[in-house]
């Protein structure tokens, strides 16, 4: 087999994982490429589109627990180990690629009730001389902190423009490198690392896969399922394709005709949802503080009916919300690295039709494509009249978010399932290798991050993402290391 270029190690797609893996396995002294998809003045990373934020351990055993309830059964219990015991250090192995990040503690698990809850901490920049660097946005400057020092300290080649199109075998099954969709054929002497991301802007696969449909995500524009097909084409099993880390997130539509996901932010308080027939269903106080768990509640399907009454979904605010600032957060998404800029007033997105708006609850329903707008007038005033006379609130939301939606104009935005990413690809075990559909190590291939991420059926908390990428793009540069010197 001819090849346009050599190393012993190749990794597919540079975000977190990517990243991680290059740098381990040149510290190893293997010769190290990273092949990527997208050019570098269009490097839309999810890392670089996220909050910045980190997940680390204090304790394995602890974490261990508390990551295998979260995972539902859909990670085998080893992976969760695995993940956990390599957190234990994630915040020091940052600090020696790039100390300028000065990573501080901001919070802990998304499920403080779970065992095993205070093993965790979730870090973000945040010193004081790096809040005057961050512009209110912690992913790109993580991202491009991270990148810098890479660049500046390694001489591991990226080639930029180069998405790969198919894995190379040797006559014994063996994945000995990459073919690039312009013909390239990269050899790989020592393994394989598929970094490339998840499926969210693939159609086809998110409604072959995914629980709902349409469903929207604000992640890397370049995460189109490659990494998925190139591994099912070699005989991968697949696993928790069905699996997201979700919200309910605002897409529109473009004059261009493309669409735009953007995650919205509810507060300050002041707001209520609704399905399409005008009915609130869930207490939206979740949603209002961006945990992962309100997606579940738009899954709802009425065999009845064949509907899927909740997707999408109708968010009620008012000109108090209006002019309380941006529906959405600049830091992350889209906006943090300049694809869209939402209006700070809100008005540019009422003129393009994004925002519904009416003098009344039921006028700005209607212009929402609410099926019964006089239901949702009913639903916001049975909530406001709640507010007023501090009723318990039957979908047990908390008081203090019971602030009444009752200054005119009012306005209304339809929300999607969706979210930051998909989490289902190849089946991996602990050591990152990609396994085939009879549990057998694809000899050669391995994987981090969003393709196929060690998560299941509960984001464990802020930051996991991130730190599965870069905990498991260590362990896949460390197997494959330790499977060819074995092989040797």
């Amino acid at each position: 087999m001819a090849f346009d270029r050599s190393a012993d190690i190749v990794v597919v797609g540079f975000g977190c994982a990517g990243l991680s893996a290059a740098i381990t396995a040149w510290r190893a002294g293997a010769e190290t490429l990273v092949l990527e998809k997208q050019s570098p003045d269009a490097h839309t990373p999810s890392t670089r589109m996220s909050g910045g934020m980190m997940m680390a351990t204090t304790d394995v055993e602890k974490a261990t627990r508390y990551l295998d309830h979260c995972a539902g059964g859909m990670v085998p219990r080893d992976v969760s180990e695995a993940w956990a015991k390599r957190a234990l250090g994630l915040i020091d192995w940052l600090h020696e690629i790039a100390p300028e990040l000065d990573l501080r503690r901001v919070g802990g698990a998304e499920h403080p009730d779970f065992e095993g809850s205070d093993a965790f901490g979730v870090f973000q920049p945040g010193g004081a001389k790096t809040r005057l660097d961050l512009n209110g946005k912690a992913g790109p400057f993580l991202w491009e902190k991270l990148a810098a020092n890479f660049h500046a300290k390694t001489d591991v080649p990226v080639l930029w423009n180069s998405p790969a199109d198919r894995l190379l075998r040797d006559e014994e099954g063996r994945i000995v490198g990459v073919e690039t969709t312009d013909g390239r054929r990269i050899e790989a002497r020592k393994g394989v690392i598929l970094t490339c991301g998840g499926y969210l802007h693939n159609a086809r696969m998110k409604r072959d896969y995914l629980r709902a449909w349409p469903v929207y995500f604000y992640g890397n524009p370049g995460n189109t399922g490659d990494g998925v097909r190139m591994a099912q084409e070699v005989g991968a099993d697949l696993w928790h394709m069905n699996q997201m880390i979700g919200r309910a997130i605002g897409n529109f539509e473009l004059e261009d005709g493309k669409d735009l996901s953007v995650m919205l932010f509810l507060n300050p308080p002041g707001y209520v949802i609704t399905d399409r027939y005008g009915r609130r269903f869930a207490d939206e106080s979740a949603q209002a503080n961006l945990l992962h768990g309100f997606y579940y509640h738009l899954l709802a399907y009425n065999p009845e009916t064949g509907e899927t009454p909740r997707n999408p979904c109708y968010w009620f605010f008012d000109e108090k919300r209006r002019k309380a600032g941006m529906l959405t957060l600049p830091s992350v998404g889209v906006h943090a690295v300049g694809i869209y800029r939402w209006s700070e007033d809100n008005k540019a997105e009422i003129a393009r039709g994004w925002i519904a708006s009416g003098a009344t609850i039921a006028d700005a329903a209607a212009a929402a494509g609410v099926a019964d707008p006089k239901a949702a007038e009913a639903s916001v005033e049975a909530y406001n009249d709640a507010c007023r006379t501090g009723a318990p609130d039957p979908f047990g939301r908390p008081a203090e978010t019971m602030v009444p939606v009752d200054e005119g104009p009012f306005y209304c935005v339809r929300l999607y399932p969706g979210g930051s990413n998909t989490t289902g690809g190849p089946r991996r075990n602990a050591r990152a290798q990609i396994l085939d559909t009879r549990g057998q190590p694809i000899p050669g291939l391995y994987a981090a991050g969003e393709l196929g991420q060690g998560t299941g059926m509960l984001y464990p908390s802020d930051g996991s993402n991130l730190s599965e990428g870069f905990c498991f793009g260590q362990i896949a540069a460390e197997s494959a290391l330790a499977d060819a010197g074995a092989r040797a």
